[in-house]
Formats: structure tokens, sequence, C-alpha cells
């Protein structure tokens, strides 16, 4: 009895100090003290890593953005003999994504490809929103429809984030292009339209944008079907109708611009952006007095309250 138990107690010992020594090995991960992580990586610092251990490792280098360091983990893992793990390759996906880096995440998923393992759908989302943020609206178009082919099923949301790179660019044609194409069983919500909204008013499109708009209040957005099997557009937010008031104050259509703030539902309240493209609008029409109004609503629901002298 005395013998199992102090097994026992070996035991938990020995699993308090693989967790400590995993921890430790994890900051020095984030701190890029890579001389220390490598020591502990082949096994000769007393600790033969499993699958879960090492996507701690490489999540610790997805947090600070480390792409190279999760690529060397990646490398360290191949060299153990572990096989080529879906979630590990997701934090390096991540950690790419975060760093802006765009090269480096095509030799990952060729790997995962070759492994017959399919890439995990959020890496894949970041992955495509940085596209955006680096402007390479192309790429971002290539991994959605790669999507498929690497064995990840695109949702509303990969769409909306390739959307959101081709609006970043003024893509206005492609980007309508995409919205239209959305399959029944991922339809687009409101970021998906209000997307392409603005794309139109980036790209000068702004009857395009109008028409977009037009489309989603006579959806009216419910999510119900419009009697043919398809979804019905979602009906536009403030988000979409501060795009469109912007659109036509930039293409010096101010009544227009003016008339559609007044028509807007009484459901979604004026916010500041929608606010300063009415005052935008009112002021290029030289409507000075209607400016003074807008500002008023604006300082009566919260702004500055000397605004009145």
């Amino acid at each position: 009895w005395r013998r199992g138990r102090g097994r026992r107690g070996a035991g938990r010992g020995g699993s308090d100090r693989r967790k400590l020594a995993l921890r430790t090995v994890c900051a020095a991960v984030r701190a890029g003290a890579w001389v220390d992580v490598n020591a502990t990586l082949d096994g000769s610092g007393g600790f033969r890593w499993g699958p879960g251990e090492w996507r701690a490792m490489v999540q610790a280098a997805s947090q600070v953005a480390d792409w190279r360091g999760a690529r060397r983990l990646l490398d360290a893992m191949g060299r153990c003999g572990m096989p080529a793990d879906g979630p590990a390759y997701g934090h390096a996906l991540v950690a790419c994504a975060r760093a802006s880096e765009l090269e480096a995440p095509m030799a990952l998923l060729e790997e995962l490809r070759e492994a017959g393992v399919p890439p995990e759908l959020r890496p894949l989302n970041q992955l495509i929103a940085a596209c955006g943020r680096r402007g390479k609206w192309k790429l971002a178009s290539y991994l959605l429809a790669k999507m498929p082919e690497l064995g990840t099923r695109p949702t509303t949301v990969s769409y909306n984030s390739a959307l959101g790179a081709l609006s970043r660019a003024g893509q206005w044609e492609e980007a309508t292009r995409l919205l239209r194409s959305m399959p029944r069983d991922t339809p687009p919500d409101v970021v998906s339209y209000s997307t392409v909204v603005a794309a139109c008013r980036r790209g000068g499109a702004t009857q395009q944008a109008l028409d977009l708009l037009d489309e989603m209040r006579v959806g009216g957005g419910d999510g119900g079907g419009d009697g043919g099997g398809g979804p019905l557009p979602p009906a536009p937010n403030a988000f979409t109708f501060t795009t469109a008031v912007t659109a036509l104050a930039e293409a010096g259509r101010w009544r227009e611009a003016l008339q559609m703030y007044d028509d807007m539902p009484s459901s979604l309240p004026p916010n500041e952006a929608l606010l300063h493209a009415a005052v935008v609008a009112a002021s290029a029409g030289g409507e000075w007095r209607r400016s003074l109004e807008l500002l008023g609503v604006r300082l009566a629901e919260g702004g500055d309250e000397g605004g009145d002298h």
C-alpha cells in the first residue's frame, strides 16, 4: 500500500512538473527565447511532448504574431514524428494573419492538403481578412474559392471576409458578383450587403449602392423565403444608411442624401457617422440652417452642451 501510494504521488508530481515545464516553454516561445525552447523540443529535456502540448506551444507563438516561430515549431513536430495536426497548423495560420504575412500560409495550406488534413475554418477566415488589410483582394478571393478544395466549407463569415477585402480596394463589380454567387445554404446577411454598398461607394458607383439599398428595403430582411425558395435580402442597418448617405453627398446629390436621412426608419437611431454625413450633405447644398439643426440633434443626444452659444 505504501509503495502504491508512493507511485501515485510520483505520478502526480510528474504531471505537475510536466505542466510547469510546458508553461515555461510557452513563456519562452512568447519571449522569443529559442535557444531555451529548442533544448526541450527533441525530448532531451526529459519530456516527449504530445499533440496537445505542441498545439499549446504553436498557440503561444500565435499570441505574439510570431509566424516564423510557429513555422519552426511545426518543423520540430515533424522531426519528432508527429503527423500534421490541423489545430497546430491553425494556430500557425493565425500567427501569419496577425503578422499580415501572406506568403508563408500558402506553404502551410499545401502541407495540410498533401497530408489530407482540412484546415480549420476560423484561421482561414482570419487569413482572408488579413489579405484585405494588405490590399490583396485577389488573394482573398483565391483563398475563398480554394476552401472547398482544401476540405473546409466556407461560411457567410468567410464570404464577408473576402467581400471586406474587395470593399477596401473599391472593387465593387467583383464584390457584387461575389454577393450574387453566395449559395442558398450560405446566404448573405446584412454585413454582406452593407459591405458591398461600401464597395460601391468607394468605387464611385453611387447608383449601384442605392440599388442595393433599395433591394434591402424591399426585401424586408426577416430571413424568410421569397416564395421561390431563395432567402430575402436582409433589412439595412445604420451602417448601410450611413454609407449610402455618404455616397450621395460625395456625388453631389445632397438633396437625395438629406431625404434618405429623413426617411431612415425610426428604429435605427442616428449615429455619429450618419449625422456627420448628413451635415456634410447639407453644407454642400448651402443649407446652413439644416446643418445647424442637425448639429443641434447631435448635441441634444449627448454632444457638447455648450453648443447653443
